[in-house]
């Protein structure tokens, strides 16, 4: 009976062996057809920090608009970073790169942009582009309040600015880590930046007395706070709007003395093979149909194009940003992460102190 079972089980295992290989087979081949199609056809290459199924979107519904087939390029934010700073021989130049702000500035710096500029990106406000044109803001991802609903019928409904999660010393606050996210890490450095380092940390100590617990992601956040367990919260917009189409309940605020956000934009490189193509693939991404690309993949960003009505809040309010320089780089963040980390988090001391030798540029701690 052994030997009979042990035989069936090497007969699925030998089945299940050459599924897999048949498998991997038609993924090779469709990955060279595809590889023909676009040697055969005219094309742009993207390389995009987006998830793939969002750039695969992407590119299909920007062939059946404009009829101009692109290649887009997945990548990790880190593996875009370097492909930019330096170019694998063999692999293809990109013509656009869809990325974060932080990853778009750094491309900048080293030259990798050629200026932009058209009808569609004059409908980008001026904080949410490049001043020379090298690139331009797509969709941002803004930090607002999430409000329980019971907790909101009775008084929480008050809660508009970040000194108003001081206010109810019995509240529950469950907050993102402000070391483990590049959104919660830049809007550590602007609220330094605005407020300075003293009254920062007075802030973010007292702050720290209320909260429940610190996420290192966004979901725990309205977890905690859809079920009571916190009476609010602080998360990404799109996180927030994920939750609330699923029936979370919550309400959304944004932060009326303003908030942070992240910014996802493109920019035509300096290996663009057709600067025309180029740009009405930049111009199609400011557009509708990219946004509604997005509204399919659950990807609920607020879009940098002000002809698209902005998402608000539950209290029918728009965003409100902090006036700020951003000068800081993810080396000034990371510094600033660690001061947080110290000071605030585990209650240390440090022995230095961040010096601001412009408005939003940081100096490392000593």
């Amino acid at each position: 009976m052994k030997r009979y079972f042990t035989f069936i089980g090497m007969i699925v295992f030998i089945g299940l062996f050459l599924a897999v290989g048949v498998y991997i087979q038609q993924e090779r081949q469709q990955q060279l057809a595809t590889q023909e199609m676009y040697a055969k056809e005219r094309h742009l290459v993207v390389y995009s920090d987006m998830p793939t199924a969002v750039n695969r979107d992407l590119a299909e519904a920007f062939y059946k608009s404009k009829h101009l087939r692109v290649q887009m390029v997945s990548m990790s934010e880190d593996g875009l970073q370097r492909a930019l700073q330096k170019p694998v021989q063999g692999r293809m130049t990109p013509d656009v790169v869809i990325a974060s702000e932080d990853t778009l500035r750094q491309g900048q710096i080293q030259g990798c942009f050629i200026p932009y500029s058209s009808e569609a990106t004059e409908t980008v406000p001026l904080y949410l582009k490049d001043d020379e044109n090298a690139w331009i803001g797509l969709w941002y991802d803004p930090l607002l309040f999430v409000v329980n609903r019971d907790y909101y019928a009775m008084g929480g409904n008050n809660i508009n600015t970040w000194s108003d999660l001081l206010t109810d010393a019995n509240m529950v606050i469950s907050f993102p880590d402000l070391a483990a996210t590049d959104i919660a890490g830049s809007f550590l450095c602007e609220y330094v930046e605005l407020h300075g380092q003293e009254r920062a940390e007075l802030y973010f100590r007292s702050l720290q007395t209320r909260i429940g617990a610190y996420s290192k992601t966004m979901a725990p956040v309205m977890h905690r706070v859809a079920g009571g367990e916190a009476q609010a919260g602080v998360v990404d917009a799109v996180t927030a709007r994920q939750y609330r189409f699923d029936g979370a309940p919550v309400f959304v605020v944004y932060p009326q003395d303003g908030t942070a956000y992240w910014l996802i934009g493109a920019a035509a490189t300096r290996w663009c093979s057709d600067e025309e193509e180029t740009g009405k693939f930049i111009d199609w991404l400011l557009s509708l149909e990219a946004a509604d690309v997005l509204r399919k993949n659950r990807m609920q960003f607020n879009f940098a194009n002000s002809a698209i009505a902005v998402q608000a809040d539950s209290k029918q309010q728009g965003p409100v940003f902090f006036k700020t320089v951003k000068h800081y780089n993810d080396k000034d963040r990371r510094a600033m992460q660690d001061w947080w980390i110290r000071t605030i988090r585990f209650g240390g001391t440090v022995n230095g102190e961040i010096s601001v030798c412009q408005p939003g540029l940081f100096k490392k701690l000593n």
